[in-house]
C-alpha cells in the first residue's frame, strides 16, 4: 500500500521526536508512551467526532486492527528488513 508524502511526513516528525526522547536509552519507555499516547488522542478523537457507547466496541475493533496491520507491514516492509541488514 501506498502513502502518500503528507503522511509519511507525519508519521517521520513523530519517529524524530521519539528517537530524540529514547537518546537516553528509554527506548522501552518510549515505546509504551507512544502506545498510551496514540490511544489517548484516538480516544479524544473518537469522543469528540460522535463517539458514544452504540458504535464504542467498533471504533475499539478499527483502531486495534489498523495498529496491528501497522505494525506487522512495518515489521515485514520497512523496518524489519533495514534492522536486519544492520543486526
Amino acid at each position: 500500500m501506498a502513502y502518500p508524502p503528507e503522511f509519511l511526513q507525519l508519521v517521520d516528525e513523530f519517529i524524530v521526536l521519539a528517537n530524540r526522547l529514547a537518546e537516553d536509552g528509554k527506548d522501552g519507555e518510549v515505546s509504551a508512551a507512544i502506545l498510551f499516547a496514540a490511544g489517548r488522542y484516538n480516544a479524544f478523537n473518537f469522543l469528540t467526532h460522535g463517539g458514544n457507547d452504540e458504535n464504542r466496541e467498533q471504533a475499539v475493533d478499527y483502531y486495534v486492527s489498523e495498529y496491528r496491520k501497522a505494525l506487522i507491514s512495518n515489521i515485514e516492509g520497512v523496518v524489519g528488513p533495514v534492522v536486519k541488514a544492520h543486526g
